[in-house]
This record gives structure tokens, C-alpha cells and sequence, in this order.
């Protein structure tokens, strides 16, 4: 899939804009932009939810610290007198930075006010209002409210009158007749209605150059589907509320014309809901001759899919977009809630794109509640037999979506997991079927089948004519890998293959682990790269058919991470795991011969 880069926090720039037009003075600091800063975290700087986290990762020993570094923040916040911080956390699972900024934020400037605002506070509250750094949280759309609420903090009146707000009694933010250590929680402001009401972002605030010259847009909010792994309603509502053509095109040419930047990611939750709109934008973005390059890095579904939609949609700038599919298994969709799409939509639907010069793909769940690692497996087989590109991501639990309740009440998590384990891609979770270990291991064998589909066919096909050694299995995973790299030369994943050395494979600088995190040239331990080996152990374990471990010999070779591959020291978790691929794709193979007229789909 297409690595589109970092996104601008398109969230601060709205508010930044209300908080502007109020009169108020703003600055942003964007710390995640400062990806030079990035680095591995010292053990003895661990926090206890960073231990948690590696305790209970089934491969990786190591975190990165991603963006500007403490010192910098520091030397940020001393540099002005600041009346209020406001911190946003739009992701529960990285909640400690967050809190870690506000306690420093309090020790650098002890009287300005310390407001929390984004997805975290808005799904997780109670959690927040733990960390006494902050003042006040902000729920929900903060643009209905936000300078209000600014405007108070600064005065010292009480929030008790601001919908969508929560702090402490007894911190001079309410009227009480007698304090006491209780929470006040505002019910949070209706839903924006009128979007196009709202101020431009103020993207002056932000410096462009560090997120490759791309804008965001948000052309709609709230999502009227109800998939089950999904958090959306909590934050942005069920209905469906949009900006006009004209709004959205004019936003556009503002950044064309002011700007000099063509290239936009469209985050809306579900671009696509209104077909009608879409073909305004299109055409009001053709009418105006803006020739700018359009990206959907959320995706979109395949609901009302036809042959004009696309053709519009190329022909507006839309360059790259995934179908979301999550599984081709037609119950679980249903169980997920996503009934209304399906593997046979999805390939057809690819096929319209791909024929109009757009790079699409398909997104796959790995681990859904009840799902079994042959279920998993077949989900990915099933999309390379279609010939549909596509790309895996981990299950985890998400508060405030519904699937986080079903984990609650199966017992899968309790009210005092550690909030961190949630972590996307840390696996500790596992799912109700799955450890973690082989939900990890799971993960990695399904993202070697989407990096070289063609290599996993060409394997089974190989096996037929007896065992195959692991010295050709490399030579053969290089030669699927000269592919790797996208239009404009950049690398698209983070495993490629350069050079193969008997055993030993040499990882192309741009296309290992520690160039993902940007930290390639920093120090960092030995076997930091860890993923990266098991994903190529991984793919030739699932080419030769058996199953082989990796390591991370020490140091580089002209700037190449290297690792060693054999068969010992295999994971007993992920030998069972390529045994079961193994077995299911030759199964599926065999049905497929048994029915030579029908189409590689199962619905």
C-alpha cells in the first residue's frame, strides 16, 4: 500500500482558528512533526506502562520515542507566558505521553490552566481526571465550545455553564457552596451542524514543510454504520453531517493558491455515504482546473460503488483510497456489522479503480472476536486468489467501541487493564481465540502474504515438486521484492530484501524497522529491527513450507540491518501458525482446481 506520510493535527488547526477569531492569542506545537527527535527509549527512563507493554510483547524488547524530544517541549512551554496548555490525545492506548506533558506543563508554568481535549478524554474521562496535572477535559466536537471554555479558564469563572466539559470541585472552576474531591461532568454540546460555518484551519500556525507539503480535509463527520471494532460514535456522532461542494473546493484552492500544496488526505470516517456530494466535489474541483493529487488514507466502502462514481473520483485527483472489507467471511461481516460488503464487492470495486490509475487495496482484521488462526489465514488467501491487493492490522480493543464491551463482558480485559496494552500493535491483549503470541505471529504471516501474494502462489506451486531449501527460497523472495518501491521511488514496506548472502539477508537501508521510526542513523540496540526479520522468516517459512526463525546479527553492513535465517530456534507459536497457512492455502488451491469455471471469491 501507498506510505502517504504525516498528517498535519488538522484537529488543532480548527481549534486554533476558533480561538483566533475570539481574539485569543494561540500557538501550536506539533511534537509528533519533530520526527528527527525520535529515539529508543532508555530502560531507566521506562515508565511503569512502558514496562507493561514490554512485558507483555511476545517478540519486541525496545520503545521509540516518537516526536520532539522532553527537552524541546520544555524549552517550548518556558518560552512564553502561557495562561492555558491544552493538550490533545486522540488515541487511548498512548494516553502516559500525554499525561507526562501535562505534569511537566504544571511544574514550567504552575498557574496557566491544563485542559485535555481529543478521542482519550472523550471515550475515557474517568481515566483522564486520575492525572491531577489537568484542570479541565473537553469532550467531544471542542470547536461548539472551545474559546467559551478558554475564556473562562482565563477569567476564573465557573465551567459549571459549558456543555462538554469535566474537572475537579474545589479547583475554582465551580460555584459550590462547599467543595469536595468530586467530578462535575457537563453533558457534552450537540453535534455541529452547519460545518461550513466553521473557520478554515489555521494551518499558518503549522510549518507545511513537515508533513511533505500535504493538507488534510475533513469534508464530513459522524458515520451512520455501526461496525463493531469501530469507536467513531463516541467522538463524532452517528449522523451524517456534511460541507457543501463549494465549501470544500474553496478550502482546496486555498491551499493551491496560498499555499502552493496539491496533495490532500481526505479523513473523513465515511467519505462516500452521500454518492451525490461526492459528485459535487468532483466536479467543483475539475471545474476550477486545480490538478491536485487526492488520497483516502481512512478508506471507504463499497456501498453504491459504480462505474461513474469512480470515474469521477479519478478523474477529481483521487490517487490512492482502500476498500474496507475486515474479512470475506459473510457471516463474521455480518456479525461485525458490516454486512453490506463483501469479497466479490471489493475485488470487483478494486478492478473499476485500478483500471482508472488509482492505487486501492483492501484492509483485513486480524484476530476479530470468535476468529481462528485458520479463519484469519483464509481471509488472506482468499484476497490473494482474487488478485486483490490489501494490507492486515491487529485486532485490539478500542474504548468506546462496541467490540471493547464485548471484551469487558467476556472477560478478555477488566476496568483496570492497563489502558496502554491497547496498543494497536503491542499483542497483549490477543483476542478471545488467540494468545498473543499467536495473534502476533498471525499478523506477521498475513503481512507476508500481502507484501509478495505472487511469491506465496509461487511457493505452493514449488512444493509440489518436493522440498524446497531455504538458500532458494531467498534467492526467490528477492526476486519478488524488486517491486517493493513505490511510484516515486519510495519504499512501501518496512521488510525489503537487497542482497541474500547464503543464509544472511541484507535489508535495504530505506526498508527496515528502525528507517519506519526514523531513527536508522541514531544508536539503538542490536536487535531493535526484530520485526522486520520475523516478517522475512515469515515469507520464506511460507514459501519453502518450513518454518524458520530469524536473528538480527549486530551492527550494519554499509547501512543495511542483517539477519540470519534457520531453523532453530523457531517459534513453537509460529510453527504451528505456518503449518496452518501452509495447510489451508493448499486446501483452497484444491478447491479452486475442483471448480475451474468459478471465480476465486467465497461468499
Amino acid at each position: 500500500m501507498v506510505e502517504i506520510g504525516r498528517h498535519m493535527p488538522i484537529g488543532l488547526a480548527y481549534l486554533a482558528a476558533q480561538l483566533r477569531t475570539a481574539g485569543m492569542e494561540v500557538e501550536i506545537f506539533d511534537s509528533l512533526a519533530w520526527t528527527d527527535d525520535n529515539h529508543v527509549v532508555s530502560p531507566e527512563n521506562y515508565t511503569d506502562a512502558d514496562r507493561a507493554k514490554l512485558d507483555a510483547h511476545p517478540r519486541w524488547r525496545h520503545l521509540v520515542h516518537w516526536g520532539a524530544t522532553w527537552e524541546r517541549i520544555a524549552g517550548k512551554l518556558r518560552s512564553g507566558s502561557y495562561d492555558v496548555v491544552g493538550v490533545s490525545c486522540m488515541f487511548t492506548p498512548y494516553y502516559e505521553p500525554a499525561y507526562q506533558l501535562a505534569r511537566l506543563a504544571r511544574e514550567i508554568l504552575p498557574e496557566a490552566r491544563i485542559v485535555l481535549g481529543g478521542q482519550h478524554p472523550t471515550v475515557a474521562h474517568h481515566h483522564a481526571m486520575t492525572e491531577e496535572a489537568f484542570d479541565a477535559l473537553v469532550l467531544g466536537e471542542a470547536e461548539a465550545n472551545v474559546a467559551e471554555i478558554f475564556r473562562a479558564l482565563h477569567a476564573g469563572e465557573s465551567l459549571l455553564s459549558q456543555p462538554g466539559v469535566a474537572f475537579r470541585c474545589g479547583k475554582g472552576m465551580c460555584d459550590c457552596a462547599e467543595s469536595s474531591d468530586r467530578i462535575h461532568l457537563q453533558p457534552r454540546a450537540a453535534f455541529l451542524q452547519d460545518l461550513d460555518s466553521l473557520p478554515r484551519p489555521d494551518v499558518t500556525l503549522l510549518d507545511m514543510s513537515s508533513y511533505d507539503a500535504t493538507a488534510t480535509l475533513i469534508t464530513s463527520r459522524g458515520c451512520p454504520f455501526s461496525c463493531s471494532f469501530c469507536t467513531v460514535h463516541a467522538t463524532v456522532g452517528k449522523q451524517f453531517r456534511t460541507r457543501s461542494s463549494k465549501n470544500v473546493a474553496d478550502e482546496i484552492e486555498h491551499y493551491v493558491r496560498e499555499h502552493d500544496i496539491r496533495r490532500f488526505f481526505v479523513e473523513d470516517d465515511n467519505f462516500t455515504f452521500d454518492i451525490d456530494r461526492v459528485h459535487e466535489i468532483c466536479r467543483a474541483i475539475r471545474d476550477r482546473d486545480l490538478d491536485v493529487e487526492l488520497h483516502l488514507p481512512n478508506g471507504m466502502t463499497v456501498v453504491k460503488l459504480s462505474e461513474q462514481l469512480v470515474s469521477d473520483m479519478a478523474g477529481a485527483g483521487f490517487r490512492s483510497l482502500f476498500l474496507g472489507l475486515e474479512t470475506t467471511d459473510m457471516a463474521r461481516l455480518r456479525k461485525i456489522r458490516k454486512g453490506f460488503t463483501s469479497l466479490r464487492k471489493v475485488r470487483d470495486g478494486a478492478a473499476l479503480f485500478t483500471e482508472k490509475g488509482v492505487d486501492v487495496g483492501a484492509s483485513l482484521i486480524v484476530g476479530l472476536l470468535g476468529q481462528s488462526a485458520e479463519e484469519l489465514v483464509k481471509d488472506s488467501i482468499n484476497l490473494m486468489l482474487a488478485g486483490v491487493r490489501f494490507w492486515t492490522n491487529p485486532f485490539y480493543p478500542i474504548p468506546g467501541s462496541p467490540d471493547f464491551q464485548q471484551c469487558l463482558t467476556d472477560g478478555l480485559i477488566t476496568h483496570d487493564t492497563e489502558l496502554a496494552l491497547y496498543d494497536q500493535f503491542n499483542f497483549a491483549i490477543g483476542s478471545d481465540r488467540l494468545s498473543p503470541a499467536e495473534l502476533y505471529w498471525s499478523w506477521v504471516s498475513t503481512q507476508a502474504m500481502a507484501q509478495w501474494p505472487a511469491f506465496m502462489l509461487e511457493g505452493a506451486a514449488r512444493r509440489e515438486r518436493g522440498p524446497v531449501p531455504l538458500a532458494e527460497g531467498l534467492v526467490r523472495l528477492l526476486a519478488h521484492s524488486t517491486d517493493l518501491f513505490g511510484p516515486d521511488g519510495a519504499l512501501e514496506v518496512p521488510a525489503v530484501p537487497v542482497i541474500v548472502d547464503g543464509d544472511r539477508v541484507h535489508v535495504h537501508p530505506d526498508g527496515c524497522y528502525d528507517a519506519m521510526q526514523h531513527i536508522a542513523g541514531k544508536p539503538r540496540p542490536d536487535d531493535l529491527c526484530t520485526f522486520t526479520g520475523d516478517a522475512l522468516a515469515a515469507a520464506v517459512s511460507l514459501y519453502t513450507g518450513v518454518a524458520h526463525g530469524s536473528r538480527q546479527l549486530p551492527g550494519k553492513t554499509e547501512g543495511r540491518c542483517v539477519f540470519a535465517l534457520s531453523v532453530d530456534d523457531v517459534d513453537p507459536v509460529f510453527e504451528r501458525i505456518c503449518r496452518t497457512a501452509v495447510t489451508v492455502l493448499r486446501e483452497s488451491l484444491d478447491e479452486l482446481a475442483d471448480e475451474p469455471d468459478s471465480a476465486a471469491v467465497v461468499e
